[in-house]
């Protein structure tokens, strides 16, 4: 008996289908519903020899036995909609089948088999909502039949027709038994590739951002439980967009895979490296304290000076180590320091490493200039004072963030901007309260991915200038410093072009 297809992508069926995936009619499927259209033709004929049914209705018998699954199968081949072409041969099956019960006289064990096994393949490729189908057209085929056949009741249990049903009664169920089983395996083995696939990076093969913040997530947890060590590394390949417009992105992408070919081989097994995005990396390192994880990145940015990533250029990079402390009251917390920390590196001058708070490591290479004329400090409170109220009535908005992104500074400038509400501090709860309102930047992505553009931007260059147009029609120039270890001290200059937001 024939079951259901699987369905294409762009289809959806009810729930009552939900076996039918990677059933697409496959060849074993269509051998197994001619074997089993041949033994009901088998199982009819002891009971048909006994009636002494008149020739023509052997010949239809045994044409429509033999002949309805390679015709079936044609129809398959050449349907518009395959599910719904094998959805309509199981409800002919049983449309055939239910002729065949006047024929036989009711016979009750050929009778029996025959709707048996036409509801186990209809219960089996569309579940209850097919097999109530099926029933309907077992009826429609009772009545369709008895006009031809004629009405009569012989339902003797004789030990001929008996065994003749067996055949028909074991093996197609069993075969479609055996199927069901293949089909479950495989879909088993899909699941899991599809796991393993949403949880790897395509092009480094590392774990995804996703599967690695969520293992960061549980050591977190597990730390906090037990009160174990456990140490992040943010590591970011330096310059690399060089690298993309200079030599290719095809040279990137090499490079990408060797850097985590890298990390595999040369941290512990305990170890759990990521792809953040792009060119930033994640190391999660367990029971690991802080002195131990510094011996792991050293050995990792050795690495990188002993063994180039690139035939082109030596390709450095700068790491951010940041221990899990007492003070860390989340995982988006601890992945946030570890940032801070990798923004130090960078901002020092790249190629480094930098832990938690204080620089901690600088390699051989040119150390950071020092500045051409000493920073300006308006120590006495006047003054400082007159530089608040100053940048307060100031038009153009300025703001200021902390390591956790929370806004400690704001002039009337940029709150009217974004439109910022009593509560609302953080800056990614500032940007998603504009976007809800209509205000502020101008976004030509959602929030989300433009606020990942910004932390990793802020990553690339701590000192950045950089167009701003806000859906108002003005256009600005941002002019956006990191320093001290994560503060944001963002100001936005008028244009004088006027710009119409996207």
């Amino acid at each position: 008996m024939s079951a259901a297809p699987r369905t294409p992508p762009a289809q959806r069926l009810p729930a009552a289908y939900s076996l039918t995936p990677h059933l697409i009619y496959p060849h074993r499927l269509y051998l197994l519903h001619a074997i089993a259209t041949a033994l009901a033709v088998l199982a009819l004929a002891p009971a048909m020899w006994a009636l002494q049914v008149p020739p023509e209705h052997w010949l239809t018998t045994v044409a429509f036995g033999l002949g309805w699954p390679h015709l079936a199968r044609w129809r398959y081949r050449r349907a518009r909609n395959p599910n719904r072409a094998e959805m309509q041969h199981v409800l002919i099956d049983g449309l055939l089948a239910g002729m065949g019960l006047p024929l036989i006289a009711f016979n009750l064990p050929i009778s029996t088999a025959l709707v048996a096994v036409t509801c186990f393949a209809a219960m089996f490729g569309g579940g209850p909502r097919l097999l109530i189908g099926n029933l309907l057209a077992l009826a429609a085929g009772v009545l369709v039949g008895i006009p031809f056949y004629g009405l009569h009741w012989q339902p003797g249990l004789d030990w001929l027709s008996f065994l003749a049903s067996l055949p028909l009664a074991w093996v197609a169920p069993l075969g479609l038994i055996h199927i069901g089983f293949d089909v479950t395996q495989g879909l088993h083995h899909r699941r899991n590739e599809l796991e393993l696939r949403g949880w790897h990076d395509g092009l480094s093969g590392l774990f995804n951002r996703t599967h690695w913040e969520d293992t960061v997530r549980a050591e977190f947890a597990r730390c906090r439980r037990t009160g174990q060590a456990a140490t992040l590394i943010m590591a970011d390949l330096d310059h690399f967009k060089q690298i993309n417009d200079l030599y290719g992105h095809a040279e990137g992408d090499s490079v990408i895979r060797r850097f985590a070919d890298l990390l595999r081989t040369h941290v512990r097994d305990i170890d759990v490296p990521g792809r953040y995005g792009g060119e930033e990396f994640g190391i999660l390192l367990p029971l690991t304290p802080l002195p131990e994880a510094m011996e792991v990145v050293r050995r990792l940015h050795r690495r990188l000076h002993e063994v180039p990533l690139s035939r082109h250029r030596t390709i450095t990079a700068s790491f951010g180590v940041a221990e899990l402390g007492a003070d860390i009251d989340s995982p988006e917390a601890w992945i946030r320091q570890a940032d801070l920390a990798l923004y130090r590196a960078k901002y020092d001058g790249r190629d480094r490493i930098a832990e938690r708070s204080v620089a901690s490591f600088v390699p051989e290479g040119p150390a950071p200039q020092a500045p051409l004329r000493p920073a300006l400090s308006p120590r006495e409170p006047a003054v400082l004072s007159q530089l608040l109220q100053g940048i307060d009535i100031a038009d153009n908005p300025v703001a200021m963030y902390n390591p956790d992104d929370h806004l400690v500074m704001a002039n009337d400038a940029y709150i009217r901007l974004h439109g910022i509400p009593p509560g609302v501090m953080r800056f990614p709860d500032i940007i998603r309260h504009a976007h809800r309102l209509r205000q502020g930047v101008a976004l030509e992505v959602d929030a989300e991915t433009w606020l990942q553009d910004v932390q990793q931007q802020r990553r690339r260059a701590p000192r950045r200038i950089f167009s701003v147009a806000t859906l108002d029609g003005r256009r600005f120039q941002g002019i956006e410093v990191c320093f001290n270890g994560g503060w944001v001290l963002t100001t936005l200059v008028a244009a004088t072009e006027p710009v119409t937001p996207a």
